[in-house]
């Protein structure tokens, strides 16, 4: 049953990136979604526990920072695997074995290093949000639309996760604001709500939300560059 290892992986992974690309998931929503779902396959064995485990710290390297709650859980699931059961098991090769136990240690040991988040809520990171809004903002708008309805794709795109905190609103409304400046839009009606939004924000406003003090104040300086830009 060797072919099980490269199978699994591959479904976790297109698990994951189809939360991000098709449910447009930040990346910290997406693996947690992930995760739920292998979740219970890792009762099958000690193969399939270790499998999901490891790939599951593998896409957590991948993000900026690692909530410390997962990092001490995975952590804990990692060191506690027991390879000689899974030896005992005989569901992969030699290879896929040794290759399975190569990449547990390094997740293991690449966690220890990995910067902790203590904001435990599903969110967008603060350089991945803004990278999302340009990507977004330039596929619509090589499109040649009106841009009122730039404006409006571009809410309507990211309107679940301006409810979820002030921060990421923050931040899609001065992105999205950057972005109009820049191709000489200045005159459309939603800079006016923009503009409002801006106005009356205050960076304590998130003090506790997601955003390391270094993005607080770059935020803060781009804020002010884009009012000036309005006024």
């Amino acid at each position: 049953m060797a072919w099980n290892y490269d199978e699994l992986i591959d479904s976790i992974l297109e698990n994951y990136q189809d939360y991000k690309n098709e449910e447009m998931m930040s990346s910290k929503e997406a693996i947690a979604r992930t995760f739920y779902d292998f979740e219970g396959l890792m009762n099958r064995s000690e193969t399939d526990k270790a499998l999901i485990n490891v790939v599951y710290g593998e896409i957590l390297l991948t993000l900026p920072r690692v909530l410390y709650t997962v990092k001490n859980n995975l952590s804990k699931r990692l060191s506690e695997l027991d390879f000689n059961l899974i030896e005992q098991e005989q569901k992969l090769t030699t290879e896929q074995y040794s290759d399975l136990f190569n990449r547990k240690n390094f997740v293991l040991q690449e966690l220890e290093n990995k910067m902790l988040d203590y904001y435990p809520r599903v969110c967008w990171y603060y350089g991945e949000l803004t990278n999302e809004v340009n990507v977004f903002f330039n596929q619509i708008y090589e499109e040649n639309v009106l841009p009122d309805e730039i404006f409006s794709s571009v809410f309507q795109r990211f309107e679940r996760d301006c409810k979820n905190t002030l921060s990421e609103k923050i931040i899609v409304y001065t992105t999205l604001a950057e972005n109009l400046l820049n191709q000489r839009l200045p005159k459309i009606d939603g800079l006016k709500l923009i503009k409002q939004e801006l106005q009356q924000f205050n960076i304590a406003d998130i003090f506790e939300e997601q955003l390391l003090e270094k993005e607080k104040l770059e935020l803060e300086m781009r804020i002010k560059k884009v009012l000036s830009r309005l006024s």
